[in-house]
């Protein structure tokens, strides 16, 4: 069975040229996010894998964001 192909085109970027893109994240802040909430990134389809790369998705990575699920990163989930 083949996956379901997407009919809206797709923007997949490094982690580097996603910073380029959108200077407000840092390398290192977004692998620290990938790092404790990549399942998350992954099934909302903000990331893909790609051996051993990471892929952004621009649109469903702003998108996770707006909807707060990077509010508590790490275990410090109850810190204000």
């Amino acid at each position: 069975m083949q996956p379901e192909v997407e009919n809206s085109t797709t923007e997949l970027y490094t982690v580097k040229d996603y910073t380029k893109r959108r200077p407000a994240f840092t390398q290192g802040g977004l692998r620290h996010l990938f790092f404790h909430q990549g399942p998350e990134l992954e099934q909302s389809g903000a990331i893909v894998r790609f051996g051993a790369r990471i892929l952004i998705d621009d649109t469903a990575f702003l998108a996770w964001l707006k909807a707060g699920n990077a509010r508590h990163i790490g275990s410090n989930r109850g810190a204000a």
